[in-house]
């Protein structure tokens, strides 16, 4: 069998005096070894308020125990918690180390597609078209000057108008 990381958290009475926490602990990691575990850890948070009454208890003493070991150290510590009658609730889960390393983004060429095509999004894989916007009428017009006028030819005569014809709904001629 494979040896896993567990951690274990328990609430015991807050009445518990410290050499009581004492005792129980030294149980605890006393169980954890001789089922073939190895105690890693301990962290102690104390007398706390709990989240709701459990057995006529507002407040509980929090110990957190860390072990690696097989899944028979785990069954033999849940087994001595439910015996334990100073113990109100116990927790144990197990610890998994994420070794996943994700390669660094690699930077893409100029111009280079991003995203899905179609949308003309930034990111969307096609060039954004920007459009020449019509000049308001706030905006002051260039003033012509002479020599501009001159260099430029006058315009005497419009093009006719294309006539109607009854296909387009004008009148025959």
């Amino acid at each position: 069998m494979a040896v896993l990381n567990y951690e274990t958290v328990f609430i015991a009475e807050p009445e518990i005096q410290t050499e009581k926490v004492d005792q129980l602990v030294a149980k605890f990691k006393q169980i954890i070894t001789d089922s073939g575990g190895a105690v890693a850890g301990e962290d102690r948070w104390g007398r706390r308020r709990l989240a709701y009454p459990i057995a006529g208890h507002r407040e509980g003493f929090y110990d957190v125990l860390t072990f690696s070991g097989e899944s028979a150290v785990v069954a033999a510590l849940d087994h001595y918690f439910n015996v334990t009658d100073s113990v109100l609730r116990h927790m144990t889960i197990k610890v998994i180390k994420k070794t996943k390393k994700f390669a660094p983004r690699r930077e893409r060429p100029a111009g280079a597609a991003d995203g899905p095509r179609g949308s003309g999004r930034p990111g969307s894989g096609r060039p954004r078209v920007e459009y020449a916007r019509p000049a308001t009428a706030t905006a002051a017009a260039p003033a012509v000057t002479p020599a501009a006028s001159a260099a430029a030819p006058a315009v005497t005569e419009a093009a006719p108008a294309p006539e109607k014809t009854p296909a387009d709904g004008g009148t025959p001629s």
